[in-house]
């Protein structure tokens, strides 16, 4: 090949190759969106006992119907400074989807400070949270169930995830309490725990 063909060649390629490499396809196109209100996957709800424990023991449960920090509602416990109480079936968690999902409770606790005029910021000793999903009873003493039970101590620090597989429309999650007897602190310095809670669709 002579030299002149091979700079017209290396012309024609240093031509095309700029004009290949930016050569792409644009189609635009727009579409609307608006949002729409859905029910929530979980929900919690007074259980069979709530109301005989809210009207003899202090146990309250505060629903919000909306929150932009995914607060769904407060818990109170109530407390005697020389009694021990028993609650079961006070609050059901149910489900609203007919997809099986995987849900997650975990439960928190957190740090106590002791408060020497007033009591202390600690749940008294022996105060538990249980969660099954078979319905609770009380045989002397002692908070039973026929099914599997998750139980998290509230008296001291800590946290734990517990989970419950393939929960759907009709699954219900039971939640009974025992709260112990001593003095606590009230106002901000009060005990406090804490449920957060998630649902993923399987």
């Amino acid at each position: 090949m002579n030299r002149k063909m091979m700079l017209v060649l290396v012309a024609v390629v240093a031509t095309v190759l700029p004009a290949v490499a930016v050569a792409d396809v644009l189609v635009v196109g727009f579409s609307g969106g608006t949002g729409v209100q859905v029910q929530p996957l979980f929900y919690i709800q007074p259980g069979s006992n709530y109301m005989a424990a809210n009207m003899s023991v202090g146990f309250g449960w505060h629903a919000r119907s909306s929150s932009e920090s995914e607060v769904i509602g407060n818990i109170t416990l109530g407390v005697m400074t020389n009694e021990t109480i028993y609650e079961v079936n006070v609050l059901d968690i149910n489900f609203t989807s007919s997809m099986p999902g995987t849900f997650n409770v975990t439960i928190n606790v957190p740090s106590a400070k002791t408060d020497a005029a007033s009591g202390s910021s600690a749940f008294p000793a022996s105060t538990t949270i249980y969660l099954s999903e078979t319905p609770f009873t009380i045989s002397g003493t002692t908070i039973s169930n026929s099914g599997p039970v998750y139980s998290f101590s509230l008296a001291s620090p800590g946290s734990e995830t517990f989970t419950f597989d393939d929960v759907a429309h009709g699954t219900t999650i039971y939640v009974a309490f025992e709260i112990g007897s001593g003095s606590i602190s009230s106002g901000t310095s009060a005990p406090s725990f804490s449920l957060s809670m998630s649902e993923s669709i399987n």
